[in-house]
């Protein structure tokens, strides 16, 4: 992955990036690089389940009604 690195000294990148008047003065070391792509927790389960087609995660849980009561009370 490609970083660049950009020294910021005074106010040079004032009129394009919002900062706080405390990080006015002092130079700053700014990255840029791309994102991580995280992805949906969709996708993700899904391809769990696919992986692991036996996997019952709330198998154990007779009364779900019951089950949401007590997690939420904790």
């Amino acid at each position: 992955m490609r970083v660049y690195v950009v020294i910021k000294k005074g106010s040079s990148i004032h009129h394009c990036i919002n900062l706080p008047d405390d990080l006015m003065d002092p130079d700053l070391e700014i990255k840029i690089r791309p994102l991580i792509k995280v992805g949906k927790i969709s996708e993700k389960l899904g391809n769990f389940y696919s992986k692991y087609p036996d996997t019952k995660p709330f198998g154990k849980i007779n009364n779900p009604q019951q089950w949401q009561r007590d997690i939420r009370a904790e």
